[in-house]
């Protein structure tokens, strides 16, 4: 059996009715997928919905048959026309990348086929309009070389943060096509976090021990919201970046609410709600810096959703070669996300300096036990990445940083 790798690769640090409606439906399988992947993670985890939608829409735009049912039915795309939703990705992507004075936010993908292996014009003319992938020739013979080709691209895209990430293992003498998708963002806070005001605090873990880690603290004026869901109290923060395009969305369930079952009960609505509910106000922050690195192995989460016939010999992906004998071998994403008080910038009306005690302050976010996060797009509400802390890493703190604090 030949075999397909499909990698995906990612960091950080108002329209039309259909555009609307994408994002709804984008954002249903964010959560479909979210939960799919807590059924085998139970501490931290990050991945991008974004990321997942494109390399399952490069499989999709050659899939025929129930492979390709399959994948439209997960991602949420009508059961018409494929070429709408894809167009629909490319503006919106196209209206990012014009955006770029107040962030970075580079979207690259990429095929690499083995020489003398045939794939369709239309296949790789569909991948250069919607998904603008550039096409790369190599033999995957040479499982070596292809590595650090590979590795080299990635390296290129990501700002150095991934480097050497295929080892050649992963290819094999029946490998064929290799899909890579990079995202790299990265931010300044709209309003500053000093890290003169990082503190040590105590944080909860999943497991019920108590760590010491830096809390980054701060008091702003920023969308807040208080909500109660099946029984469940809640509270959510938005923290934008400069420019206004993206922000952080911070969910941090009450002490006494297991975020567990806090993650079993969300649903696309109530995303939606928030985003749309916060209202501007006075509030005491306090968040930890946290650093997530993760490889995660998507195939089980696809297969609990119902995506099997792609990996599967025999699957029909008749829309990218003639050859019968392809299927997906893997599924893998790639993720380094990062929130830390550099690089952020405001005025002094924007950032208030933190006091000793804040007593006054009405409203107080404390996030000293496991949070959900989102990041998210906000002319379009679409939603790049979405994880949990359960135990921020404090094994990269610097001695220094530990003194200063």
């Amino acid at each position: 059996m030949e075999k397909i790798l499909l990698w995906s690769f990612l960091l950080t640090s108002s329209g039309s009715q259909a555009v609307r409606s994408l994002v709804q439906r984008n954002t249903e399988f964010a959560v479909d997928f979210y939960q799919a992947i807590c059924l085998s993670h139970k501490n931290n985890i990050v991945f991008s919905p974004l990321g997942t939608t494109l390399v399952l829409g490069m499989v999709q735009l050659g899939a025929k048959g129930k492979a390709q049912w399959q994948v439209k039915q997960t991602l949420k795309f009508q059961e018409s026309s494929t070429g709408e939703e894809f167009s629909l990705l490319k503006s919106f992507f196209s209206a990012i990348s014009e955006k770029k004075q107040d962030f970075t936010f580079n979207l690259a993908n990429a095929l690499y086929l083995q020489e003398g292996f045939t794939v369709k014009e239309q296949y790789l003319h569909g991948n250069k309009e919607f998904f603008q992938s550039v096409i790369k020739l190599v033999d995957f013979q040479d499982a070596k070389t292809c590595a650090e080709t590979i590795n080299t691209w990635i390296e290129s895209k990501t700002d150095g943060k991934i480097k050497d990430m295929f080892s050649g293992e992963e290819f094999g003498p029946l490998t064929r096509l290799v899909l890579v998708n990079a995202i790299y963002f990265k931010g300044d806070w709209k309003q500053k976090f000093r890290k003169e005001d990082t503190q040590l605090m105590k944080f909860t873990e999943r497991d019920g021990a108590a760590v010491n880690i830096p809390m980054m603290k701060a008091l702003l004026r920023t969308k807040y919201g208080y909500f109660s869901e099946s029984y469940m109290n809640y509270q959510v923060l938005e923290l934008p970046y400069k420019g206004d395009e993206f922000s952080l969305i911070v969910i941090l369930p009450a002490e006494d609410v297991n975020i567990e079952e806090m993650e079993k009960v969300i649903t696309a609505h109530q995303i939606l709600k928030w985003f749309s509910e916060m209202q501007e106000e006075e509030v005491e922050i306090s968040l930890p810096r946290f650093k997530v690195e993760q490889k995660l192995d998507l195939k089980e989460a696809l297969y609990s959703l119902n995506i099997t016939e792609i990996f599967s010999g025999g699957c029909d992906l008749s829309g990218i070669t003639d050859s019968s004998e392809v299927f997906i071998s893997q599924v893998v994403q790639q993720v380094f996300f990062e929130i830390n008080e550099d690089g952020s910038e405001a005025t002094t009306s924007t950032g208030v300096q933190v006091p000793v005690i804040m007593s006054l302050v009405r409203n107080q976010f404390i996030a000293n036990h496991p949070f959900l996060f989102i990041l998210k797009n906000n002319p379009t509400e679409s939603i790049l990445f979405m994880g949990r802390v359960t135990n921020p890493d404090i094994q990269k703190i610097k001695g220094r940083d530990l003194d200063s604090l």
